[in-house]
């Protein structure tokens, strides 16, 4: 009992070392946007693929692409029957979800943690090799 104790707190400390290590690296500040850069990265997004865009007059819309031109792009909105066209230069930022390589990145942490986490309960329960012994035959009756 007391390796699985000492496992699970062992676990749980990594786990906290590696949240505070991630939380406290630093952020890069944003590039404003152009309309060139919104127009190359909604031409790489493509067609039929979702996207968030926060416009100029601080709405934020989020729909399926359904249309590209070379001044405007449109979306369809959810629940909307009408497409609504939206300019690249009134576009202040754009959402496209997670890339190829965040994802990757989370995969290959989620995985380095649970081989960490096997490799330190490994350790722990084969520390001692000896495995407890249950007690003998009771010399005095159980029950009077």
């Amino acid at each position: 009992m007391g390796s699985i104790t000492r496992t699970f707190s062992r676990t749980i400390v990594m786990l906290l070392v590696c949240a505070l290590t991630v939380a406290s690296a630093p952020v890069a500040e944003a590039k404003p946007l152009t309309p060139g850069t919104v127009h190359a990265r909604i031409l790489k997004r493509g067609l039929g693929n979702w996207v968030g865009v926060d416009l100029l007059n601080g709405t934020a819309v989020v729909g399926r692409i359904v249309s590209l031109d070379d001044q405007s792009f449109g979306l369809q909105l959810h629940n909307d029957p009408e497409v609504t066209t939206i300019l690249y230069g009134d576009v202040v930022d754009l959402h496209t979800g997670i890339s190829k390589g965040g994802f990757w990145a989370i995969t290959a942490a989620g995985i380095g943690g649970m081989i960490v986490v096997a490799v330190v309960g490994f350790n722990a329960v084969h520390k001692n090799e000896q495995m407890p012994t249950l007690p003998g035959q009771p010399t005095q009756p159980v029950f009077p």
